[in-house]
């Protein structure tokens, strides 16, 4: 009941003094504010990144490099990464590993039934997963390149373009003319939805005719085609299984190609993956936050100062209420808690607000950045994934932090008040 009982006359003495109040709030709401602000800005850096890489179907893979443990040695070809390699790790691990191989082989075209060029850009591939929701059919497979089957899949543009009559695409015969003048025919085996961005990539008034449509077919198959060779390679990038331990994947990946690389003398393996380096920029981000956030917090301790300032100020004013108590019977105990319990509850009301407005801010400053991505890069706004999210232990903190505050810079003055003399205090003026 006392508690209840001081924190009525905290509010009391605030409301009867609301403009000095709120200016002794002000250093504690700018403090937590900014700090709120900061963190809410790093916190949702962080979400837009880790979103952004994983919209973008990034954060899944491995990427293998060769590199020399000594200045003696050197990579020769048949020192690289080779198929014969990557052919059995599949075979070996075919539910934890696909290999993210890709060659460009420039445009291709076709005609539809009305006897109109529809272009097409060739990226061959080892194995694939739809960037964009997964319309009909599969994506090019392992197995294809294995058996080197003309599979070919396409895109809701080049349906569109190829396909007049509403026809199903699954299963349909192009017949495909290379750039060096190779023709042949493939089958379509799936089809994706373009993101809307894609049109941005062409000029405005771009007719749907002339735009290029992106399309994937094996790469064995291209190989053979073209009479093209690619056997080893510098680097391998290696799809895992989004559902298996990240570092289980790493580890058997290391193992396998350790084992490869054993009796290879002065090379080593060197395995990287988005969510290493999502984690170090993480690190980074956060290491700048906290900085920022303690240059920041710095106004607290000014808004501190206020704080006791003001109390000193109310004590003085309060001089003959305090000695009236004091005759009346009140502990010193009793008067401290009051003056500590109005300082507590002016550092907290300030530091709601600040948590409020810091909240505000940061999302205000999400949407700006949100605003100018879509004027000076709209081709790439649905790829950014912009995320505001304020830091939940950011809050906690502060307001804990708001709650300290008031006990240390209002405690001298609390203390000051508990000790006063009774009879000098009524005799005060």
């Amino acid at each position: 009941m006392q508690l209840i009982e001081n924190i009525r006359l905290a509010f009391s003495s605030l409301l009867a003094n609301k403009m000095r109040a709120l200016l002794t709030m002000l250093g504690i709401i700018i403090g937590i504010s900014a700090v709120i602000m900061i963190t809410t800005i790093g916190n949702s850096i962080q979400k837009t990144l880790n979103n952004t890489f994983n919209s973008l179907g990034s954060m899944n893979y491995f990427d293998v490099y060769l590199y020399t443990t000594d200045e003696d040695t050197l990579i020769t070809d048949d020192d690289r990464i080779n198929r014969e390699m990557l052919d059995e790790l599949v075979e070996t691990y075919p539910d934890y590993f696909k290999i993210n191989m890709n060659q460009s082989f420039g445009n291709a075209t076709c005609q539809n039934s009305k006897g109109e060029t529809v272009t097409m850009s060739l990226n061959a591939l080892m194995d694939s997963t739809p960037m964009q929701d997964h319309e009909r059919g599969r994506t090019i497979q392992y197995k294809d390149n294995i058996e080197k089957k003309n599979a070919l899949y396409v895109s809701d543009l080049f349906i569109r373009q190829y396909f007049k009559n509403n026809e199903d695409p699954i299963g349909q015969t192009v017949n495909l003319t290379l750039e060096n003048g190779v023709s042949a025919d493939f089958v379509i085996v799936g089809y994706d939805k373009l993101p809307s961005y894609y049109d941005r990539m062409f000029a405005p008034g771009t007719k749907e005719m002339d735009k290029v449509s992106p399309a994937s077919v094996p790469l064995d198959t291209m190989l053979e085609l073209t009479h093209a060779k690619q056997n080893t390679l510098y680097y391998a990038s290696i799809e895992w299984n989004k559902e298996e331990d990240p570092e289980m994947m790493e580890q058997v990946l290391r193992d396998f190609f350790d084992e490869k690389y054993a009796e290879k003398k002065g090379i080593g393996i060197e395995i990287q993956n988005e969510q290493t380096q999502v984690g170090m920029i993480n690190t980074v981000i956060n290491v700048i936050t906290i900085a920022i956030s303690v240059i920041a917090a710095i106004s607290l301790i000014v808004g501190g100062v206020g704080v006791m300032n003001i109390m000193l100020v109310s004590i003085t004013e309060r001089t003959k209420e305090i000695g009236i108590r004091k005759a009346l019977g009140a502990q010193n105990s009793a008067i401290r808690m009051q003056f500590v319990v109005e300082s507590i509850l002016i550092c907290l009301i300030g530091g709601i607000i600040g948590i409020i407005s810091g909240i505000m801010g940061g999302v205000l400053i999400g949407v700006i950045a949100k605003a100018l991505a879509e004027q000076f890069a709209p081709e790439y706004v649905e790829l950014i994934s912009i995320t505001i999210e304020p830091s939940i232990p950011a809050i906690i903190i502060a307001v804990v932090f708001s709650i300290l505050t008031g006990v240390f810079f209002g405690y001298y003055p609390a203390n000051k008040a508990a000790k006063m003399n009774p009879i000098d205090a009524l005799r005060y003026d």
